[in-house]
């Protein structure tokens, strides 16, 4: 809903989580997963508000270089949402995923490092 902050993921609602993931990605999610996101507490947010959530975080630490995910190949969407954040994509994974076609992954990377400045001026052709 529109306005409304997104609660931390809690051992009361990891239930509703697995839910809307099970309606709306393709890929089953184990319990360890589940497990995980609760440990990881502060990094389980849900959508946009998560992937800011992360990139604040990460770009405050200051020790990330790098986050790496991974989109299946056909979904455009997704692959789109990443890119507006900055990130590429890097490499392809063939038969990334076990029960879902295509099986293949893109790996998608952004990188939280700014790359050197150029030289400010430019080489010029000797005569």
């Amino acid at each position: 809903l529109k306005g409304t902050l997104l609660g931390d993921v809690t051992p009361h609602n990891i239930k509703q989580l697995k839910r809307l993931n099970q309606v709306i990605f393709p890929v089953s999610y184990n319990d360890k997963f589940y497990k995980d996101v609760l440990e990881v507490g502060e990094l389980a947010k849900l959508g946009t508000k998560m992937l800011n959530h992360v990139l604040t975080i990460c770009e405050k630490d200051g020790t990330f270089d790098n986050i790496y995910l991974h989109v299946q190949i056909s979904n455009e969407s997704a692959i789109d949402f990443y890119q507006k954040f900055g990130f590429e994509i890097i490499e392809t994974k063939k038969n990334y995923y076990k029960r879902i076609e295509p099986a293949d992954a893109h790996v998608l990377q952004k990188s939280l490092r700014s790359p050197c400045a150029p030289p400010s001026g430019e080489l010029q052709k000797a005569e």
